[in-house]
């Protein structure tokens, strides 16, 4: 009997998930193509080697920031050197942009995405909460999309930054060591304190252990006494390590365990008083099924795995999904500037282009209209305070903030500028809507549940007696 209710369970819980799968997983198909693997971009070259590897695609950008995203004139790269794709398409006289014809000539050109409808094509700027996207997407793609990013970058930019790119890949910027430490130990998923789990991909976009530098061995000690880790694994599977952990259930229940799932929550379930459940005495199984069902899953890892997608670090793009949020992977996380905070106090010069992530290019291509676009095709190295808030705005706010003198919003301070008159009642389309951008359980029933009033937020600082909020979020 058991095992027939424990399938006639699992068959009614698949079928109500059924829909939420097919959400899920709604334009996210991939297309068969046959990519063609670009040449890396050389150290060094001709001028005229590098002007004929962009004729083509000046058929139809005309004009750009800097063709080859440097300022020195030392640096001679063609479109294709970076992007790839091919150079030798043309824009034909007559041929009109969004014609028929002038697709056509865009898509040879240009190297196509596998997952089209998750990248928005043909519109190029960066799509919202993009997650793991770039696991799952062609390198070639990639490569075409951001050359910086680190699963393509030694490809585009390792005959000059070979030694920079290393030192990249291994920082915490990119690893987030610290990060997944630190909570690690705390959170009891790790009997000690030694770092060991960090961030790292192949170019294909699988997980991979990173290892450190080649040290002598008469070295050895001294490096390991400097803090210098001889190497990094992935962080784990929540649904596959063992379950046991300090959170390990957070409703009440445990004296009764049944054949399936144990009764939490539900202290009478059977309507009998003598099996009331004790409340504060924890399930110490937490189900009888098998490790990674029912309950017995590892909520720390799990957490962790939340953090790393909704605060994602250098290896993905940022959610580009309200102000303050724009930012693309690899080296252009810091090194291409985005519009995100009107504050020149936050972003200098900066400020005067807004905070919804517009571009200023000269490219006549590029819609200065849409978010998630980069101011301009350079690389920076006068990088603003509010680049670095796209990453540094961590829960409690108390990272980076506090450098600039904010401190997280205790959600009373002025509350009747910042929640709606009469209480709201969201359904639960909306409330999934608004957690995905913002996964704070207060934020559905906020005024900050809508996008427009979050860019304007600000601009409420002097009607405000009790606090002063930012611009980038």
């Amino acid at each position: 009997m058991s095992k027939l209710r424990e399938l006639v369970i699992f068959t009614v819980v698949a079928f109500a998930l059924m829909p939420l799968v097919a959400h899920a997983s709604e334009g996210s198909k991939a297309v068969e193509r046959d990519y063609v693997a670009a040449s890396p971009a050389p150290a060094r070259q001709s001028q005229g080697d590098a002007d004929a590897k962009s004729s083509g695609c000046l058929t139809c950008h005309e004009q750009t920031d800097s063709n080859s995203m440097h300022l020195s004139p030392a640096v001679n790269l063609g479109c294709t050197d970076c992007h790839g794709g091919d150079h030798n398409i043309r824009l034909s006289t007559g041929v009109s942009a969004g014609s028929s014809a002038y697709e056509a000539l865009r898509d040879s050109a240009h190297v196509l995405p596998r997952y089209p409808s998750d990248w928005h094509f043909p519109h190029s700027a960066n799509p919202e909460r993009s997650y793991t996207l770039l696991n799952r997407e062609a390198q070639e793609f990639v490569r075409f999309m951001n050359p910086s990013d680190y699963r393509v970058v030694e490809q585009s930019c390792g005959a000059c930054h070979q030694d920079i790119i290393e030192k990249s890949v291994r920082s915490l910027h990119a690893t987030g060591a610290m990060l997944f430490g630190g909570a690690a130990y705390n959170n009891g998923i790790l009997p000690f304190k030694n770092y060991i789990i960090g961030e790292s991909y192949t170019s294909d976009g699988t997980a991979a252990t990173i290892k450190g530098p080649e040290v002598p061995a008469h070295l050895k000690e001294a490096v390991a006494a400097a803090g210098v880790l001889p190497e990094l694994v992935p962080l784990p599977a929540w649904e596959t390590i063992r379950p046991g952990d300090i959170f390990r259930v957070f409703e009440r229940g445990g004296r009764n365990i049944g054949t399936l799932f144990p009764e939490t929550g539900l202290p009478n379930a059977l309507g009998l008083l003598q099996r009331v459940e004790e409340p504060g005495r924890p399930d110490i199984r937490q189900s009888n099924r098998g490790a990674g069902t029912g309950a017995r899953i590892s909520v720390p890892v799990i957490n962790l795995h939340k953090t790393r997608l909704n605060d994602p670090l250098t290896w993905f793009m940022g959610t580009n999904d309200q102000p303050g949020d724009y930012r693309n992977s690899g080296c252009a996380s810091c090194h291409v500037v985005y519009a995100n905070d009107r504050d020149p106090k936050h972003s200098a010069g900066y400020a005067q282009y807004g905070h919804e992530g517009k571009s200023i290019t000269i490219d006549p291509t590029i819609d200065k209209s849409a978010s998630g676009h980069p101011l301009r095709h350079i690389f920076s190295r006068a990088i603003p305070t509010s680049q670095c808030m796209v990453c540094h705005m961590h829960q409690p706010n108390m990272f980076l903030n506090s450098f600039l003198g904010y401190t997280m919003w205790d959600y009373e301070a002025d509350a009747p500028h910042m929640w709606p008159a009469t209480q709201q009642y969201p359904d639960a389309e909306k409330i999934h809507k608004v957690l995905e951008r913002n996964p704070e359980g207060a934020s559905p029933r906020g005024k900050w549940a809508d996008v427009e009033f979050l860019k304007r937020v600000s601009e409420l600082n002097p009607q405000l007696s009790d606090t002063q909020f930012a611009d980038y979020h």
